[in-house]
């Protein structure tokens, strides 16, 4: 991933040490993170892709967050870490407490589908005009 084209990252969770291990581990990726605990904090600082705690101190949970992020952002999937794993009728990526290697795969996941459904299939392609 270039660095002048990078994706914005929110990271909202209650636990500091799991919250810098994956900004550390996203920016070593060239991802742009915003860090982050409070869900009313995160609310306000929604970016490209979002990893939420389900269960958040405050008025503003991971399952408000995400719902708001799909609202923005309704072709891209949020990952939430809940107290177990189900199926989200948005299409969130809910995990049972993943470990930090589990969200970076699933980011990873997320960010490869998005690319590739931005570049033109091989028929778009043969469609284009060719530069005279």
């Amino acid at each position: 991933m270039s660095t002048t084209n990078q994706e914005h990252s929110l990271l909202v969770n209650t636990n500091p040490l799991v919250l810098e291990l994956l900004a550390q581990e996203l920016r070593a990726e060239h991802f742009d993170v915003v860090a982050t605990g409070p869900g009313e904090q995160a609310f306000h600082s929604l970016s490209d892709w979002l990893f939420s705690r389900a269960s958040l101190p405050g008025m503003i949970d991971g399952w408000i967050l995400a719902d708001e992020y799909h609202d923005n952002h309704p072709d891209l999937a949020a990952v939430l870490a809940a107290s177990q794993a189900r199926d989200s009728a948005q299409g969130y990526i809910v995990h049972e407490d993943p470990s930090p290697a589990a969200v970076l795969y699933a980011l990873r996941g997320i960010t490869a589908q998005h690319h590739a459904s931005e570049m033109p299939s091989q028929a778009e392609r043969e469609e284009m005009p060719l530069a005279a």
